[in-house]
């Protein structure tokens, strides 16, 4: 289904950028890269591309928009793979001239997963020709294309994302501060803390500045992490005071809120725990 599209990819060295030029080629379109120490610059790439994905650092994403805004030409459909949308996409509007179509991308995934049913998100206007030759693209290789706008992607990302790596980041922050054997933690650990280390050892075996970005750059981060304190406050309150009945309290709340969810999170955390075991 190439249509003998050229694809552009500026990051196109980057794990993910890699992984979708070769998608791509093996789908007979022609792909071109830039990235550090390409011979083709951005400006050169985005010429002659009919779509053009800008695949690097979220703080680094605007200045490419910026850089690449004379450069498109009439028709051409540019997209990001960035873990927010709210932002790039305001510049996009700002930066490209209206015969430049543009819509909002993200991979909910990493470089190193199978294409198959993994998500991929859209926001902004996907009616165009190319747009909808995008989509299908994505879809052929096996992804679940989910279709919002960009408000609703970020408020989505601030939970999923944001808040859960917050929450990550801030247990391995504390056994960091306490000097906590982690080794010995292992050897002794339950298969649920087991699941929480590994979870921190995940991220922080990575890049801090796509955590950091995640963090400065979603404009309702700050929102729901302030929700996270209060939490935590409240949490603290009732050990720090002995009150078991506030513990009770936040507890059942909670409880009562997640439902049905509590039970079927028990059932696919067994299954996890045998695979850790």
């Amino acid at each position: 289904m190439s249509d003998n599209k050229i694809i552009s990819i500026i990051g196109g060295k980057g794990a993910m950028g890699q992984k979708f030029a070769k998608a791509f080629r093996e789908n007979g379109c022609k792909v071109l890269i830039s990235d550090i120490d390409t011979k083709l610059s951005n400006r050169e790439v985005a010429a002659r591309g009919d779509i053009i994905i800008i695949t690097v650092p979220i703080h680094k994403t605007f200045e490419i928009i910026r850089e690449i805004s004379g450069s498109v030409r009439e028709g051409s459909l540019i997209t990001d793979f960035t873990s927010v949308k709210v932002l790039p996409m305001n510049e996009m509007k700002k930066s490209f001239k209206k015969d430049v179509n543009f819509i909002g991308g993200h991979p909910l995934f990493g470089p190193s997963t199978d294409f198959l049913h993994q998500h991929f998100i859209l926001c902004g206007d996907i009616g165009n020709k190319t747009a909808k030759w995008y989509k299908k693209f994505l879809q052929k290789l096996g992804l679940k294309v989910l279709h919002m706008t960009q408000q609703e992607h970020d408020r989505q990302m601030a939970t999923i994302q944001c808040l859960t790596h917050f929450s990550t980041l801030s247990l391995g922050s504390t056994l960091e501060k306490m000097n906590y054997d982690l080794q010995k933690g292992e050897k002794i650990a339950t298969p649920v803390y087991l699941m929480r280390l590994y979870g921190v050892g995940r991220i922080l075996a990575q890049d801090p500045d796509l955590y950091a970005d995640m963090q400065m750059y979603n404009p309702y981060a700050k929102e729901v992490i302030a929700n996270y304190k209060k939490s935590v406050d409240e949490l603290y309150g009732a050990v720090e005071k002995d009150n078991i009945k506030l513990f009770h309290d936040v507890f059942a709340k909670s409880q009562k809120y997640f439902g049905t969810v509590a039970k079927r999170s028990m059932k696919i955390t067994d299954k996890l725990i045998k695979t850790l075991s």
